[in-house]
């Protein structure tokens, strides 16, 4: 077997390696913002007495921003194309998102 092509095959797969461990950080972290969101929002819309239909939709309708603000971010969708309905373009625009990132 030929060094360069042994070389080229150990770099190629580490890149793969890296972009298939970008792909995972990134369905985490929309994940896990996803569910706090959501159950922040479902439990204060609870805690003030209202229904649990409206407390739920509530939660859903955040978790839905929470995971499009970090797709918008993240440099791995650059360039992809997705649709979403034009309310959830005003809502997130009127909802204050903080983007927290932990230091390495």
């Amino acid at each position: 077997m030929d060094p360069l092509s042994a070389l080229a095959e150990f770099v190629l797969g580490k890149m793969k390696q890296s972009a298939m461990a970008q792909w995972a950080k990134l369905l985490f972290t929309m994940g896990f913002s996803a569910a706090v969101s959501f159950l922040f929002v479902c439990g204060a819309v609870l805690g003030v007495g209202q229904p649990a239909a409206l407390a739920i939709g509530s939660g859903m309708v955040m978790a839905a921003m929470a995971m499009v603000v970090l797709f918008r971010q993240s440099p791995l969708t650059k360039g992809l194309m997705v649709v979403l309905p034009e309310a959830e373009a005003a809502k997130e625009i009127e909802t204050d998102f903080q983007i927290i990132e932990k230091a390495k």
